[in-house]
């Protein structure tokens, strides 16, 4: 498991809050994109606000951009952490485990990691 010290690289290109399009106006002010490090992948997460953490999760074949309109008015009363699943987005694809055992277990440990800000960069 990785240390909250250790600096992974900031999400950049297609599928980061950078090169997003038609985002609401002053999205960028409050929202940056990140990634979490979960021990065995690397998430990728959009965060922002202030407050108690609250996490989207998008269905598929979305990411985290199916919850830019919603992001600015929750953002006001909650940390907002909108993360891709693993395989999607910005996020690592792992090479297996795709399952829904593993599935919902890595569910359950990748949404703690994000909450908890672990690896957070």
């Amino acid at each position: 498991m990785s240390s909250s010290s250790t600096r992974l690289p900031t999400p950049e290109g297609p599928g980061s809050v950078s090169a997003a399009p038609n985002l609401p106006g002053g999205f960028t002010d409050t929202f940056t994109s990140r990634y979490v490090d979960t021990g065995e992948v690397r998430l990728h997460a959009v965060i922002g606000g202030d407050g108690p953490p609250l996490l989207l999760v998008h269905g598929w074949p979305q990411t985290w951009y199916a919850w830019r309109m919603l992001m600015p008015a929750l953002a006001r009363d909650f940390q907002v952490i909108a993360v891709d699943q693993r395989g999607i987005g910005l996020s690592d694809k792992p090479t297996g485990g795709y399952d829904t055992g593993t599935l919902a277990k890595c569910f359950q440990d990748d949404y703690a990691a994000c909450a908890s800000g672990r690896g957070a960069s």
